[in-house]
């Protein structure tokens, strides 16, 4: 009989590293998925806040330029008044 190694054994060792190794590959691929995720979650979190401090600049101009014709507006007629 020969005392070397059992092809079986081999095989079966081989079979048991080999599924190891695919779930850690599963693993990291659905970790990296939720990385992904999340970083695009970010993005969009940082564009909405973006928009939306546009959306504040924006009307705040507008209301600046609106006190501005409303005061020329009143410096006009009480210029006519006089």
């Amino acid at each position: 009989m020969d005392s070397g190694s059992n092809p079986a054994e081999e095989n079966a060792a081989s079979q048991k590293q080999q599924e190891k190794n695919a779930l850690g590959a599963k693993e990291q691929r659905g970790q990296e998925a939720e990385e992904r995720l999340e970083r695009k979650q970010i993005r969009q979190e940082e564009r909405e806040d973006r928009k939306q401090i546009r959306q504040e600049e924006r009307e705040e101009h507008e209301q600046v330029r609106h006190e501005e014709r409303e005061d020329r507006k009143r410096e006009r007629q009480k210029a006519r008044n006089q």
